[in-house]
């Protein structure tokens, strides 16, 4: 009882003292996690500007590249164009389409498949592309409009690049050089891998000539998400993100799960201390044969006395000794005779009730105790652990036939452990030297030491 108290006292106290700190560490810790939640998500949110940067001016930088190639060399044959085409979209998987169009009509484009229509389409004849054109031509680099939707419903970013020849000295205007990618893609691979991680996040790119293109939940511009911009010179990308689900707020600290919270420190607190104490009290009952995974002797002798002790019946106990286990570690060595004490372990506890208490006592005995029996039970359960365990067993390439005395008793009391050991191990040898015997009589010229 005084243990108890004890115990109790201590988990208490302990609780109690963890309570004011935890209080403050609890509260510290929700502050720390909306700030690094708010330093996540602007890391996030910066990632997601750069890595857009990027890949735009990726796609800008091949525009160029094609101006480069066509002003230098006016009457490139359309072979090199489609060299220099194909590596670049097969680098670049965002790069929807590359092309050239003289005079603003297109005259090649890659991949051709898929683009045919647009052979010959002749850009200036659009208003909207005419406007774009006139402006790209006042740019010194590359210039990006606005996503446009496409006949077949995706999102498209056309880049262009006017083509300026010298002839004689005399600049003049060759045509366009265009660089197509693929919007949707372009969001799709800045924003899902995080997105589904622990951020949402919503672009909308503005432009003076074009509806708003919207990608992801606008909603999210409604709220106190973080924000930030990319300005090109003909549209604006306006992107904001914010934790799936919200911001963490120090409300949670208020609710219900923080009350719930402390009562289970005082909880586990007084659980610790109760199952340290149950330790301590039931380790010795605890000890399991690291070999067998039987019962080891003190265990077994603790076990059995607690059962006959409350026990009104007659119980039996059995003493199993191996006959010639040393024959088997001389000739086979001890990892197989430990691999013998194995198998005969998990045969033996295979063969008997779950009821019964199976211990190895030492070296090669084994004990077994069953509850509620008569002699002749003893018997019938003998026979059988004998017939059990004495079938042969197969190691590298050998075939051992294990043998076993086994001696018994009714036990109706709790006597010293010794003094019943004795006692069955004295039935145990009138077996074995019975077995001896019988194996002498059958074959006169055998001898042998069990």
């Amino acid at each position: 009882m005084k243990k108890w108290v004890f115990s109790f006292l201590i988990a208490f106290l302990a609780a109690f003292l963890l309570f004011i700190p935890v209080h403050s560490l609890h509260r510290e810790y929700n502050e720390q996690l909306i700030e690094e939640e708010h330093t996540a998500a602007s890391k996030h949110l910066d990632q997601v500007e750069n890595d857009i940067k990027a890949r735009l001016d990726s796609s800008l930088f091949y525009a160029d590249f094609f101006e480069m190639i066509v002003s230098q060399n006016p009457g490139i044959g359309e072979h090199e164009l489609l060299k220099y085409s194909k590596l670049i979209v097969e680098r670049n998987p965002l790069i929807d389409s590359v092309s050239l169009a003289k005079d603003g009509i297109i005259n090649f484009i890659y991949p051709l498949k898929g683009n045919e229509e647009m052979i010959g389409f002749n850009l200036t004849a659009d208003s909207k592309e005419k406007i774009f054109l006139k402006k790209a031509l006042k740019e010194p680099n590359s210039v990006a409009q606005a996503p446009v939707k496409t006949v077949q419903g995706s999102n498209k970013i056309f880049n262009r690049k006017p083509v300026i020849i010298k002839d004689t000295g005399v600049e003049e205007i060759w045509g366009f050089a265009n660089v197509v990618i693929d919007f949707d893609k372009l969001v799709e691979s800045t924003l899902l891998p995080d997105q589904i991680y622990m951020f949402e996040s919503a672009i909308v790119v503005e432009s003076e000539w074009a509806e708003p293109m919207i990608f992801g939940d606008p909603a999210i511009f409604e709220g106190d998400a973080l924000r930030t911009s990319i300005h090109l010179p003909e549209h604006t990308w306006k992107i904001a993100t914010l934790p799936i689900g919200g911001w963490s707020s120090d409300e949670n600290y208020h609710r219900l799960e923080t009350v719930v919270f402390y009562f289970f420190i005082l909880i586990i607190f007084f659980l610790v201390m109760f199952f340290v104490l149950q330790y301590f009290k039931k380790r010795e009952l605890s000890r399991i044969d690291a070999l067998t995974q039987l019962l080891n002797k003190k265990t077994f002798e603790m076990l059995v006395k607690k059962i006959l002790q409350r026990s009104k019946n007659k119980n039996g106990l059995l003493l199993m000794d191996f006959n010639n286990f040393k024959e088997i570690n001389d000739t086979y060595g001890h990892l197989v005779g430990d691999h013998i004490l194995t198998i005969s372990a998990k045969r033996l506890m295979n063969c008997l009730k779950k009821g019964d208490v199976i211990g190895r006592i030492g070296g090669d005995e084994i004990m077994i105790f069953v509850k509620d029996v008569e002699t002749e039970d003893l018997k019938v359960i003998s026979e059988r652990v004998v017939q059990q365990v004495e079938k042969p067993v197969s190691l590298n390439g050998s075939t051992i036939v294990p043998s076993v005395s086994i001696g018994f008793m009714l036990v109706e009391r709790w006597l010293p452990f010794n003094e019943i050991y004795e006692n069955v191990d004295k039935k145990m040898y009138r077996e074995k030297s019975k077995k001896k015997m019988e194996k002498v009589t059958s074959n006169p010229c055998f001898e042998t030491d069990y």
